[in-house]
């Protein structure tokens, strides 16, 4: 679970960094799913230029989603099984869930359930010049819907240097006022190069980051779940997913 520290930094800064988070099997089995998912996608087009180099197994064709499984634990888990497998899918509710519920209830007074907000891969391809400005994720979302406060789990699923792609954070300038900038250009900026595989990235939906160009030989492959307190509903339905996490 996460210490005391790591909550209070995340209050702080927007931000924490937890070691280890994944265990080597839980590593493989997303490993697995992704090299799965990319394979496919690969056979429909080019990763980057349609893909935008972000996949999300319930939005990619690979299975036929339904809106039950957008909005149901039971359904999510019975869908992304078939994917890979049950475990995987009960990883991302309970395990990550579990974390983000922790940073997303603290200091809330709320009774609004924890969801998942979206389910993605974020794969950069060998020597790719895909890169992602700086940006705060709560701006892809209305002011209405900013009201519901996010998080983002950012975990590689491989070493990360500052070659293949490593995020960068620009912690919060005034703790007092959470994702307020006063300019445009990053300030004091923590640079996430030196992540083992499976350690976890955690992001409020309000400090702002980016990422570089994977220069490597290699695939760089990160899995990122985001969840929200509440879901997020928009004039259509949903804005995104809001499953359960329990």
């Amino acid at each position: 679970m996460l210490s005391n520290t790591s909550v209070e930094q995340f209050s702080r800064q927007g931000f924490t960094v937890v070691p280890d988070f994944l265990t080597q099997e839980e590593i493989d089995m997303f490993t697995k799913e992704a090299q799965t998912l990319v394979n496919f996608c690969y056979e429909q087009g080019d990763i980057v230029a349609q893909w935008g180099c972000v996949i999300e197994p319930l939005n990619c064709d690979f299975v036929d989603s339904t809106q039950e499984a957008k909005t149901s634990r039971s359904a999510f888990l019975n869908l992304r099984a078939q994917i890979s497998s049950r475990s995987l899918a009960q990883c991302i509710l309970d395990k990550f869930g579990l974390y983000a519920q922790r940073l997303l209830e603290h200091k809330n007074a709320g009774d609004e359930p924890v969801v998942l907000l979206n389910d993605q891969y974020i794969v950069k391809p060998p020597h790719t010049d895909a890169k992602f400005g700086w940006h705060q994720d709560e701006l892809y979302f209305t002011p209405e819907q900013r009201k519901h406060r996010m998080v983002s789990i950012w975990v590689p699923l491989c070493n990360i240097s500052s070659d293949n792609g490593p995020v960068l954070i620009d912690p919060y300038p005034d703790p007092e006022c959470p994702g307020v900038y006063p300019s445009a250009t990053s300030s004091v900026t923590q640079i996430c190069a030196a992540m083992s595989a499976g350690s976890a990235l955690f992001m409020d939906g309000r400090v702002r980051h980016c990422s570089t160009d994977n220069k490597s030989s290699q695939f760089r492959i990160a899995y990122m779940p985001q969840f929200s307190l509440g879901a997020i509903a928009s004039n259509n339905g949903l804005a995104a997913l809001a499953v359960p996490i329990d």
